[in-house]
């Protein structure tokens, strides 16, 4: 059952001068919450923006009862909730989505992303590895300048390979071509978005 809380910021970092990462105190919402899940978020006490962001869950911390999500400055909405400074508190209604994922019975996993589209991929890595799982995981950008969170996947990934459009880090080209040389070692695929040109039979989960 998604919970309304005022959640309290308790971290703010700039991962790139237009990616931000909110930590927040929010109990209620993970007690339940699942890789795969997102949040909405009201970015002022005002009307205007009248919706709220949805935003997907980037990391747990059950112990701590706290969440962090990532996100873009794109519009005005996101640009408000990143004038958010420690000590404030969210409007956040979570968590929502199914956040599903069938893992328990594959071993050989492989997950993959590209942009921003990375983030809601980190919970489930981390769960996956946790559970002695070999995890492949593939992350594409468009440029070294777009490059986020290498550490963090590395740490929960047995094989972890990062990909640029322009070859100025990692490996040029797509993540998806470097999970076609893998498949015949992969038992499923999750992914952030259906990787609709990978040439395979193996079942994808979006």
């Amino acid at each position: 059952m998604p919970e309304i809380v005022n959640a309290k910021l308790i971290k703010k970092e700039f991962l790139k001068d237009d990616i931000v990462r909110f930590k927040v105190e929010a109990k209620k919402i993970v007690e339940t919450a699942k890789p795969g899940n997102f949040i909405e978020i009201r970015v002022t006490s005002t009307t205007v923006p009248f919706l709220r962001r949805p935003i997907s869950i980037y990391n747990l911390n059950k112990d701590e009862g706290t969440l962090e999500f990532i996100f873009q400055i794109k519009g005005e909405g996101t640009k408000l909730l990143s004038k958010k400074q420690i000590g404030d508190f969210i409007d956040i209604i979570g968590p929502l989505g199914m956040g599903t994922f069938k893992i328990n019975n594959y071993k050989n996993i492989a997950i993959i992303g590209g942009g921003i589209g990375v983030f809601p991929l980190y919970e489930l890595s981390k769960e996956a590895k946790g559970e002695k799982r070999n995890v492949n995981i593939y992350l594409g950008f468009r440029n070294k300048e777009y490059v986020v969170l290498e550490k963090e996947f590395k740490d929960v990934a047995n094989k972890l390979i990062i990909t640029t459009d322009d070859g100025s880090y990692g490996i040029k080209g797509f993540a998806i071509n470097e999970l076609e040389k893998d498949l015949n070692n992969i038992e499923c695929i999750y992914a952030c978005r259906t990787a609709s040109n990978a040439k395979s039979s193996k079942k994808i989960i979006n």
